[in-house]
């Protein structure tokens, strides 16, 4: 570390270091520019953070973040739950919902499998996912597998179709989004008619 970083910035950039898209340069930037934000500024910042940190948990259930376990989409008894849309992420689940063409619950994988970036099944929300298919209670009975159309997103795919395969459950119907998406693009920026169609034209 330079002797011209003080440490509270050096430690500041460190926590932004490694965020999507950041490296250690564009870190630092981003620490010295807090500098020049007025004291109460960083304070709400600051507090924002250890609001995050303390008051947002992932649902027991689906795996979404939320202040509340179940989250309302899995405590809202309006929904159909013979159907659930399987997506890598939260933000996923929002581009989903502002379409309004999924009126089912959500399961959240937290990523896509990607052996390249070390990301494998055992790390995701997937085993909970399997648990929710062989509930005796469950009434599922579509699983729409909704992954980004690149790599990673259809090898989480295939993975989880087997794993489904593997119940045994002749009454569980396998669907995945229309090729509406791009190959290589990402779900969460996907217009909402692309999404609507996408998950209308399901097979």
């Amino acid at each position: 570390m330079s002797k011209l970083i003080p440490p509270p910035i050096h430690d500041v950039a460190a926590e932004f270091d490694g965020l999507p898209g950041v490296g250690p340069r564009a870190a630092l930037r981003y620490a010295y520019w807090m500098m020049t934000l007025p004291r109460d500024r960083i304070l709400r910042f600051a507090n924002a953070l250890q609001r995050l940190a303390d008051g947002v948990t992932r649902c027991k259930v689906c795996g979404l973040w939320s202040v509340t376990s179940p989250c309302i989409i899995c405590a809202n008894p309006s929904r159909d739950r013979s159907k659930i849309c399987v997506v890598a992420g939260p933000q996923d689940v929002r581009i989903i919902e502002e379409s309004g063409a999924f009126k089912g619950l959500y399961h959240v994988t937290s990523g896509t499998i990607d052996p390249v970036s070390g990301r494998t099944p055992d790390q995701l929300f997937i085993p909970q996912l399997i648990r929710r298919l062989q509930d005796p209670a469950s009434v599922i009975s579509e699983i729409v597998l909704a992954f980004d159309a690149d790599v990673p997103g259809d090898t989480t795919y295939l993975y989880i179709k087997k794993q489904i395969d593997a119940i045994g459950n002749a009454k569980l119907r396998i669907t995945r989004l229309a090729r509406g998406l791009p190959t290589g693009s990402q779900l969460e920026y996907a217009d909402e008619m692309t999404i609507a169609e996408a998950l209308e034209n399901r097979r």
